[in-house]
């Protein structure tokens, strides 16, 4: 657990303090590299990321199944939760979203290929996909449900790029079409420079919070994404007939913190962004706490 928390979670810890202390110094613009991720790298990410991925048609059903109802179970929890604190609006909104949307990309992949090893990275790929969609859809939806109606917010989140990066991938993969290297190669070299960007725009972000003080949605959004997330994942995984190593990923992912695109989501659109980036630094402390139960259950 010690070489999982230095050798994964360090790095992570050591780019969002590199953001926090020399983008200040740089006078970066948070704005602008929450842009970048959201419109160009983010889509970049989802389509590499799912076009790639090499499974059986059952495994990947059984995967989406499950990661969709963890997803589902833990923002019910964190709705009712959140209610009862007293929140209300966008305060309410952020909160479901900090429960449900997890950091299944950058850290989750690595601690699943780190625990089950390199065989279960697509499996890692398909709920990253599956989660990052369901999150940015309903982030968007309930942001933009704000000023619209709710068919109007849905039909807004199926239509961000990083879903559309998500949806454009999949007859790519079910047909097994060979992308031409000038596309393939370029859309790979923007993907990969999703995590960096998104980390240390979490640490720019970080300047504007007192720390030592959370905001209210952690207490409703911490149970819901750190304990029943997980919970109803492994729960969903047996139900779907998914194997051993199947259901570690699945757990795994559950179990990871809010994910930084969270982050991106309230600053693109305006959703309680203090709030929801509090949650996302509060839940992800807490996390080196229950991650490493959770890879212990799934070995």
């Amino acid at each position: 657990m010690l070489e999982i928390l230095t050798s994964v979670i360090g790095p992570v810890v050591i780019v969002v303090a590199v953001g926090a202390i020399l983008g200040h110094r740089l006078e970066l613009e948070t704005t602008t590299l929450s842009k970048l991720a959201f419109w160009i790298l983010g889509p970049a990410f989802m389509f590499d990321g799912l076009a790639t991925a090499d499974l059986p048609g059952d495994t990947v059903a059984g995967l989406v199944g499950a990661a969709a109802a963890s997803f589902a179970v833990s923002g019910v929890v964190g709705a009712v939760l959140s209610r009862a604190i007293g929140s209300r609006g966008e305060a309410l909104s952020a909160d479901i979203v900090s429960s449900t949307y997890g950091n299944v990309g950058n850290a989750g992949i690595a601690i699943c290929v780190f625990a089950l090893g390199d065989g279960i990275r697509a499996a890692a790929i398909v709920v990253m996909v599956v989660v990052n969609t369901l999150g940015v859809v309903m982030g968007v939806a309930l942001a933009t449900s704000r000023t619209r109606s709710v068919w109007s917010a849905v039909r807004t989140g199926l239509t961000t790029p990083l879903t559309l990066g998500a949806l454009l991938a999949i007859p790519v993969n079910v047909f097994n079409v060979t992308l031409p290297t000038w596309f393939d190669r370029p859309v790979s070299l923007i993907a990969d420079a999703l995590i960096p960007v998104m980390l240390l725009t979490l640490g720019l972000q970080l300047r504007l919070l007192d720390v030592t003080r959370p905001e209210p949605g952690a207490i409703a959004s911490a149970p819901a994404k750190l304990i029943v997330a997980p919970i109803a994942a492994y729960t969903a995984a047996g139900l779907f007939g998914l194997g051993d190593l199947e259901t570690g990923v699945v757990l795994i992912q559950a179990s990871m913190p809010p994910a930084v695109f969270t982050m991106l989501v309230a600053l693109e659109h305006d959703l309680a962004p203090k709030r929801m980036t509090s949650a996302l630094v509060t839940l992800t402390g807490l996390s080196l706490l229950t991650v490493p139960i959770a890879v212990a259950v799934a070995r």
